[in-house]
């Protein structure tokens, strides 16, 4: 059993990956740190076996009291609280985005680099049995070359909330809405598609006067195109990946959500046919399979790389709403 310490865990962590992880035969929270001290006493009534602190000293006293660390806070925090784990001599899950700052990506990569820790970044998408077929499909080329592709997670802010006020601020959220529920939309095309060549965006201030809370990208391939659409101003009825294919098509309704994906929908000039999936808790899956991974399973989750490719890519989307909706070229491997 694997025993998981959480830095700022009173926000996602405490209302998402706590919970999930009460059930689990392969992982358990065992230390929490957080700022907010009502939101750990809270957490601390819920699970009493979990001790709470707001000192990040303390965290690192009971550092033999977990295995792993969860950096849970917000991006604009993720290179502190990364560098932080790092002395830790941890294996180490961030949240997403990595970062929402131009600069830190690859000062974050170069302080993993020294560290030599496992390190993945967390994406609950990915972690489920309908994307693994999804690409399984795409890869093996079941209905040809793709041909073009689109995936939106849209949904309606609160802009009263707590975390509105840091989400709708580009120095601390990131300038579009690619940086919030959009990037899990960017995650999934790296797992799918690989690297694009170039970006082209456009952007729009539905609600927020300084983000770009709409955000429409199209990512340039060799041979095909993926659409990407986020937005924090909009209902979430069509929150679907298509990828459509030389002979045929596949659907995931409402795969960017929050609950896992329950059917694939295979389309062919022969009919359709529809595959169903168990549910899956994302937010247990995502942990428990990198700690399977440092027991010596194959990696699942999305790693440092694909975490700063997908946040250049964002970087790029602002670059060309910036400028009109020109293309960004992404460079090759080893440029980023």
């Amino acid at each position: 059993m694997h025993r998981l310490g959480i830095v700022s865990g009173t926000g996602t962590a405490r209302k998402r990956t706590v919970p999930a992880l009460r059930e689990s035969d392969v992982c358990r929270v065992s230390v929490v740190h957080g700022r907010n001290a009502g939101a750990l006493r809270q957490l601390a009534d819920a699970d009493p076996g979990v001790a709470v602190t707001t000192d990040l000293a303390e965290f690192a006293a009971r550092r033999d009291e977990y295995d792993v660390v969860f950096v849970a806070s917000p991006p604009f925090l993720h290179l502190e609280h990364v560098e932080f784990a790092l002395t830790l001599g941890k294996p180490v899950i961030c949240e997403k985005p990595l970062t929402s700052d131009r600069a830190a990506p690859a000062r974050i990569g170069a302080l993993v680099e020294a560290a030599g820790v496992p390190f993945v970044v967390a994406h609950q998408l990915r972690h489920q049995p309908a994307v693994a077929q999804l690409r399984s499909l795409i890869q093996d080329g079941e209905l040809g070359a793709v041909s073009t592709a689109s995936l939106q997670w849209s949904f309606w802010m609160n802009h009263d909330a707590p975390s509105a006020s840091w989400k709708l601020d580009p120095a601390l959220g990131g300038p579009n809405a690619l940086f919030d529920a959009g990037v899990h939309a960017v995650d999934l095309a790296l797992h799918l598609f690989g690297r694009p060549e170039a970006v082209r965006a456009r952007g729009h201030h539905a609600r927020s006067t300084r983000t770009a809370d709409t955000v429409v990208a199209t990512l340039d391939y060799r041979a095909f195109a993926v659409t990407v659409t986020a937005s924090q101003s909009a209902g979430p009825a069509l929150n679907d990946l298509l990828v459509t294919c030389e002979h045929g098509a596949v659907r995931a309704p409402g795969l960017l959500a929050e609950r896992s994906l329950d059917h694939l929908e295979i389309l062919t000039a022969d009919g359709s046919r529809r595959v169903d999936h168990a549910p899956v808790n994302l937010y247990r899956a995502e942990i428990e399979d990198f700690c399977r991974h440092l027991d010596g399973a194959a990696h699942p989750g999305t790693t440092l790389h694909e975490a700063i490719l997908a946040t250049e890519i964002m970087f790029a989307a602002q670059d060309s709403i910036d400028v009109g909706g020109a293309p960004v070229r992404i460079g090759p491997a080893g440029e980023s």
